[in-house]
């Protein structure tokens, strides 16, 4: 199944399970012109609810849902859900206290409408830790941890609130939805939460040597602890990495995959020690066990078959996905043509010895810019004339992808054709330019929150070596 048919059939998935309880209650329910204030109430509380529980849901690193939709997606849906959450409870109450003037007292109220505004209060305070997240310097730990207490609390009190009161559980059919709903959001916080850090043999790695390139760069050099639990990945991918094997209170980062597809028996990560968890990375001994949760991700090549070639456009680190992309090309014997981009400080050249290998393994140009802006007339020196079924893939700061993406807008590529990820202090991804037509994302490195911590790595020059680059700005 293409990429396309994935994300179509998740994003209708998806819309299924929001608009089908509500579907299921007014189907089950009579209802006349008087009620319609009480029918505003209920849906607006039952709306909210499955939004909170998608919301949730998408952001639990279900790989089925990364590989398909991208985690620009996701987060921007999760983002939005949580938002239309927020409103919906909003307006649940305010028509629950015109419908029924003696609840503006919460504390005369019974105790499922006493959960139901604790659960609107948290609702409210889970979306100020999400705006504070998104500061610049706001520590990114504290946010993960705000922001996973506010989203337990708030659905832990809205479950109340929906149990103590029973109007809704009063029907059967409801019941068996509510109950449908609630054993998934278990099933998949269970699984996010207790069984993958804590049980879960696959992505288990050992630590077998620290390679020091630099006096603020190292390699880790991993091996998978159980024969067999390899991570298998697609160029491009990315996995969130831990230190230790904890429920809660664990800082875990995005590290993208830069290395061939094609080899899985060892994981390289070349870190920039940029704060303390990179430093602290620098400093593992062998023998030391981390783990890597993945891989994730829809920022990957199309099939062969239905592309004739690569061009790739990178920004300093951003090139990691882009070598993971070559790298396994090159070791699948590719004889496509293919173009690499690099913007690029000028005293960090990033994998030249390797480039210059990768130019005699594949049709591979490669324009180093040496501080020149990425526009249209410096892409024109690259792309072939004859730009067939070419796929586009930008990957860098914010300032890049809004140059490049206008860029290629300007050649006239297709705006299906290009792909776009994003590092650095986020916001959306900078995809708006200045022509008629409008490029578009599929992946994204954002965090739950559009925020990563700072992106540390540097490649390894070497063709059979993985290396992989923290996601973030």
């Amino acid at each position: 199944m293409s990429k396309r048919a994935k994300r179509a059939l998740w994003s209708a998935v998806a819309i299924l399970v929001l608009v089908g309880p509500p579907a299921v209650f007014l189907g089950r329910q009579g209802w006349e012109a008087g009620e319609l204030l009480e029918l505003a109430v209920v849906l607006s509380g039952l709306v909210a609810a499955v939004a909170m529980v998608l919301a949730t849901v998408g952001a639990s690193r279900l790989r089925a849902l990364t590989t398909a939709l991208g985690i620009d997606r996701i987060m921007s849906g999760h983002k939005w859900l949580g938002v239309a959450a927020l409103v919906l409870v909003l307006g649940h109450m305010a028509a629950a206290i015109v419908e029924s003037p003696e609840l503006l007292d919460p504390f005369a109220a019974s105790l499922g409408i006493q959960f139901g505004y604790a659960a609107a209060v948290g609702m409210v305070l889970l979306s100020g830790a999400a705006a504070w997240g998104r500061r610049r310097g706001a520590r990114y730990e504290w946010w993960v941890r705000a922001h996973i207490l506010g989203v337990a609390l708030a659905l832990a009190l809205a479950g109340m609130h929906v149990f103590w009161l029973g109007d809704l559980l009063e029907d059967p059919v409801m019941r068996v939805v509510c109950s449908a709903l609630a054993l998934l959001l278990l099933a998949v916080l269970a699984r996010r939460w207790v069984w993958q850090p804590l049980f879960s043999r696959r992505g288990a790695y050992v630590v077998y040597g620290v390679r020091h390139e630099g006096a603020d760069v190292a390699t880790l050099a991993l091996t998978p602890v159980f024969r067999g639990r390899a991570l298998r990945f697609a160029p491009g991918q990315f996995v969130w990495l831990r230190l230790h094997r904890r429920v809660v209170g664990v800082q875990e980062h995005p590290f993208t995959i830069a290395s061939s597809a094609e080899l899985t028996d060892r994981l390289e990560l070349t870190v920039r020690a940029t704060g303390d968890f990179t430093r602290a990375l620098a400093r593992l001994g062998p023998g030391q066990k981390v783990w890597l949760d993945g891989p994730h991700g829809s920022f990957t090549p199309d099939a062969p078959e239905r592309v004739d070639g690569l061009v790739l456009i990178a920004g300093g680190v951003g090139i990691t996905p882009m070598m993971s992309m070559l790298r396994t090309l090159a070791e699948r014997g590719d004889r496509r043509l293919h173009r690499l981009v690099l913007a690029e400080r000028p005293d960090q050249p990033l994998f030249g010895p390797e480039l210059e290998v990768l130019g005699r393994r594949l049709d591979l140009d490669v324009l180093r810019t040496a501080g020149r802006r990425v526009d249209a007339d410096l892409l024109a020196q690259i792309l072939p004339r004859a730009r067939g079924r070419l796929e586009y893939y930008v990957c860098g700061p914010p300032g890049l992808l809004t140059g490049s993406l206008a860029a290629l807008d300007q050649l006239g590529v297709p705006p299906g054709r290009i792909h776009s990820e994003q590092f650095g202090w986020t916001g959306p991804v900078p995809t708006q330019v200045p022509a008629a037509r409008s490029t578009r994302s599929t992946n994204d490195a954002t965090s739950p929150a559009d925020r990563l911590p700072t992106h540390p790595s540097i490649p390894v020059p070497r063709v059979e070596e993985r290396s992989a680059s923290t996601r973030g700005g």
